[in-house]
């Protein structure tokens, strides 16, 4: 019977105690501000929901870039093997950007007065021929 007693102190107190604090106010009061910090936390602190979503698109745009340069990269790469090994194309390049010629060769330019008369610079080519006549008087 004492033990039935204690029990309905305590019971007693524990009710006097709620009505007293409210702890059922209590109870609410922290899930509310756990709530808050939450929400806080999810969408407005540091590594929010928002930066989180925006560094993944940033991600996979480099991702996307790096795969396009790669692709790029093997692209040229193939390319310059082929241009080194095409004997054909290294001759055409010493042809038009160097002037060379083969022994017995003449090279005929075809220029258009009127564009050579507005057009008083010299260009590179002219500087070739004027270069090649010389030496062809030698």
């Amino acid at each position: 019977m004492g033990y039935l007693k204690e029990k309905r102190f305590f019971q007693d107190f524990s009710d006097k105690i709620k009505r007293y604090i409210g702890v059922d106010s209590v109870l609410l009061l922290f899930s509310l501000l756990f709530f808050l910090y939450f929400v806080y936390f999810v969408f407005l602190g540091e590594r929010n929901i928002f930066r989180l979503i925006q560094k993944e698109n940033y991600r996979s745009y480099l991702k996307s870039q790096i795969t396009q340069l790669k692709d790029e990269n093997r692209d040229l790469e193939e390319k310059k093997n082929y241009l080194k090994s095409d004997r054909f194309f290294i001759e055409k390049k010493a042809r038009e950007d160097l002037g060379l010629v083969k022994e017995g060769e003449e090279i005929y330019i075809i220029v258009d007065g009127e564009k050579r008369k507005n057009k008083k610079e010299e260009r590179w080519i002219d500087k070739v021929i004027q270069k090649y006549q010389e030496f062809r008087l030698r």
